[in-house]
């Protein structure tokens, strides 16, 4: 039985326990070869997460570039223009399964061929309800990852790409439950890069997220709960728990299309950066739902839900201005497995986008990231702020926060001191 996709699928070219590899044809003509994971394997714990990060891991880290895939679907697959050789194959070598080629000669099937076109993996997801996304979303498109229901799942779990060099070894996590998204189409989320990083050019950070995809499969079944101290002695609302805390965080499978430089330099919060004072006209939203901390912004700006699922929550918050005069972005808060060592930190950080720019480290559970980018030819000023912090009565380390934010490069300060605000009442 051939899989489902957009292609004609001319003939077999072989297969593993975990899944084959076809010879197709898109519907431009052109020779592809696809690897298809099987929907039982996919269902099984760590293999989806496995598959999707070590084609991200393959493509960022040799001449492995993919045309098109979707792991999200039922039977996840990948594609490789023919030309670059047997990518199928290699891609199921390098999770570490026996691959046995067909040694019959092809013949082509009677499928009709699919009209229509492949979509690339970086899709906007479909409109329900509410405005159109503002063009401060950083990512908008990553396809969440999407667990496939099986009664049969298989044995064992992906075995260790660490013999192969290409990441860290997958094990069993509980499968990402599905953000909701309440958001239109992005009408920025085109194929073609809107967004591109001024200044100069930034070092490969491939490896970080082939590794960060694979390990972020890896470390939730990492070792003994640490307890960790405070990093901020300044008073602040205390941070209320959430019914959801045992739900691991939904994370992206498509990687960032610029994302921090890693490892983050040594460094601290910027002192000088500007805070909210007694003259400043702002409001203090208390009832978001899943943030568990108030959120205090400029009059003016707004805070509207676009994603949720269990331990995972995401808000656009900014001002009301159009065009290249909004100020404002992304807003994410979402569950960090317990226990939330450096390696899951390090692991959730590097799927985030951070237009390419150099992480800082700011303290022991936080980083930061500036950079001027360059929007429909305006320069921006972009700011990203990625850290951990306590919630719940046990208080331990358990939640990540993310602020991606950007803004006309005057009105930066906006932006410096709503992120001073997070770090202040979640103190990390």
């Amino acid at each position: 039985m051939q899989p489902d996709g957009p292609y004609r699928y001319t003939h077999l070219l072989g297969g593993s326990p975990v899944g084959k590899a076809w010879a197709a044809i898109d519907d431009k003509g052109r020779l592809v070869t696809v690897a298809v994971l099987d929907a039982t394997v996919a269902a099984s714990e760590g293999w989806r997460e496995a598959f999707a990060g070590m084609v991200t891991s393959l493509a960022q880290g040799s001449d492995m570039a993919y045309t098109y895939a979707d792991f999200s679907a039922a039977a996840p697959w990948v594609a490789y223009p023919a030309e670059a050789g047997p990518g199928a194959e290699k891609l199921f070598r390098s999770l570490g399964v026996e691959y046995t080629p067909v040694q019959t000669s092809p013949s082509p099937t009677s499928a009709p061929p699919v009209s229509a076109p492949p979509q690339p993996v970086s899709g906007a997801p479909e409109p329900t309800s509410g405005a159109p996304q503002p063009p401060w979303a950083a990512q908008a498109g990553a396809i969440p990852y999407q667990p496939a229901l099986a009664s049969h799942p298989i044995s064992g779990a992906p075995a260790s790409p660490a013999a192969t060099g290409a990441g860290l070894a997958p094990s069993s996590p509980s499968p990402h439950p599905v953000p909701v998204d309440v958001t239109p189409r992005d009408p920025f989320a085109s194929p073609v890069r809107r967004i591109t990083p001024s200044g100069p050019p930034r070092r490969r950070t491939g490896l970080w997220i082939g590794a960060a995809a694979l390990a972020l499969v890896v470390l939730a079944s990492a070792g003994a709960v640490a307890l960790l101290s405070r990093g901020n002695d300044a008073p602040v609302p205390p941070v209320a728990s959430t019914p959801d805390m045992a739900a691991p965080p939904p994370m992206p499978t498509a990687p960032p299309q610029s994302p921090g430089i890693e490892p983050p330099e040594p460094g601290a919060w910027p002192t000088q950066w500007p805070k909210f004072t007694e003259r400043d006209q702002v409001q203090t939203l208390v009832d978001l739902e899943g943030v568990g901390f108030p959120v205090k912004v400029p009059e003016g700006w707004t805070c509207t839900l676009v994603a949720r699922a269990d331990g995972y929550v995401k808000y656009n918050c900014g001002n009301a201005a159009l065009g290249n005069q909004l100020t404002g972005g992304e807003l994410i808060v979402r569950n960090c497995p317990e226990p939330c060592n450096e390696q899951w930190q390090n692991a959730m950080r590097a799927v985030e986008e951070a237009w390419g720019a150099q992480w800082i480290r700011s303290g022991q559970y936080g980083s930061f990231a500036e950079q001027i980018i360059e929007i429909d030819g305006e320069k921006r000023h972009g700011l990203v702020v990625v850290a951990y912090f306590r919630s719940g009565e046990a208080g331990l380390i358990n939640r990540q926060v993310v602020v991606r934010m950007t803004a006309p490069v005057p009105e930066a300060y906006q932006l410096r001191r709503f992120a001073g605000y997070i770090r202040d009442v979640t103190v990390f």
